[in-house]
C-alpha cells in the first residue's frame, strides 16, 4: 500500500490518480489499434474514450454517494468509486453518442470490450496501492497487512486481509488475454462484449465473497454489486443464448 506515489513540493501525486492515468491510456491505445483495424478513425476513439471516462467517474462516484446516503448524506464531491455506477452511466453515454454517429453500436461494443478488462486490471492495481476496496479479515497465507499509519489498517483493526483488489487484476490480465484470442472466433457483433459481461459478472460475484462491505451496501444477503452482477451476468447470457438459437434456426 502507498497512497503518495510522491511529492514536489507541497504537491502530492497519488498512485489511485497516477494508476487510473495509466489504465486511461492503455485502454485507449488497445482500442485505437482494434479500431484501426476495421477503419475507424482515431477521432471517433478519442471522443469516445472522453466521454465514457468523464460519464464514468460521475456514475461511480453518484453510486457510490447513493450506497453511503445513509451513514454520510448525500456527499457527491467526497468519497469512493463505484466501478457499477460507473459502467452503467458510461453504457448510456456511449450508446448515446454511437447512435449521434451512426456507428454499429454491436460492432463498437467488441472493439472496446477488451480495453475494459484491461483498463480495470490496471485501476485495481491502484485500488490496493490506495488501500480501497480491501476484503475480509483471515487467517489464510493468501492475505495482507496494511500499513499501521494507514486508515485500511485502523478499519481492519490491523488485522490481515484477502488482497480482492490483487485477486481482480490478475483475473482480468487473464481475461484480457481470452478476449483477444476468441475474438476471430466469434460469430457474431456484439458477442464479445456479451462474453465479458458474463465472465466479469461471474468474477466479480465469487470475489465479492471475499470483499469486506459495510451493512448498508447489502441488499438482503447480497451486496449490492453481486445483485448487480447477477443481472447483467444472466441477461448477457440470455441476450446472446437468443441470438444464437435465432442465427441457428434462419441457417437450417
Amino acid at each position: 500500500m502507498k497512497p503518495i506515489l510522491f511529492k514536489i513540493g507541497s504537491l502530492s501525486i497519488g498512485s489511485y490518480g497516477v494508476m487510473l492515468a495509466i489504465a486511461f491510456l492503455v485502454a485507449i491505445y488497445v482500442c485505437y489499434q482494434r479500431a484501426k483495424k476495421e477503419s475507424i478513425s482515431s477521432k471517433i476513439i478519442i471522443e469516445l474514450a472522453l466521454i465514457l471516462l468523464i460519464s464514468g467517474l460521475i456514475g461511480a462516484r453518484l453510486f457510490h454517494s447513493l450506497q453511503h446516503i445513509k451513514s454520510n448524506g448525500f456527499i457527491f464531491w467526497e468519497g469512493g468509486l463505484a466501478y457499477y455506477g460507473g459502467f452503467v452511466s458510461a453504457s448510456i453515454a456511449g450508446f448515446i453518442y454511437l447512435r449521434s454517429k451512426e456507428l454499429s453500436i454491436p460492432k463498437m461494443m467488441d472493439i472496446i470490450t477488451p480495453s475494459l478488462a484491461i483498463g480495470e486490471a490496471i485501476g485495481r492495481i491502484g485500488c490496493f496501492l490506495a488501500g480501497c476496496c480491501f476484503g475480509r479479515p483471515t487467517d489464510s497465507v493468501l492475505c495482507v497487512v496494511y500499513p499501521e499509519k494507514s486508515l485500511t489498517y485502523t478499519l481492519l483493526k490491523g488485522q490481515c486481509s484477502y488482497p480482492t483488489q490483487i485477486f481482480t487484476s490478475v483475473i482480468l490480465f487473464f481475461v484480457f488475454i481470452i478476449l483477444i484470442i476468441i475474438n476471430k472466433w466469434t460469430i457474431f457483433s456484439g458477442q464479445l462484449f456479451l462474453i465479458y459481461a458474463i465472465i466479469h459478472s461471474i468474477q466479480r460475484f465469487f470475489i465479492d465473497l471475499f470483499r469486506l462491505y459495510s451493512p448498508e451496501e447489502y441488499v438482503g444477503s447480497l451486496a449490492t454489486s453481486q445483485l448487480i452482477s447477477l443481472i447483467i451476468g444472466f441477461s448477457a447470457l440470455f441476450t446472446m443464448l437468443v441470438i444464437l438459437f435465432r442465427r441457428h434456426r434462419y441457417i437450417k
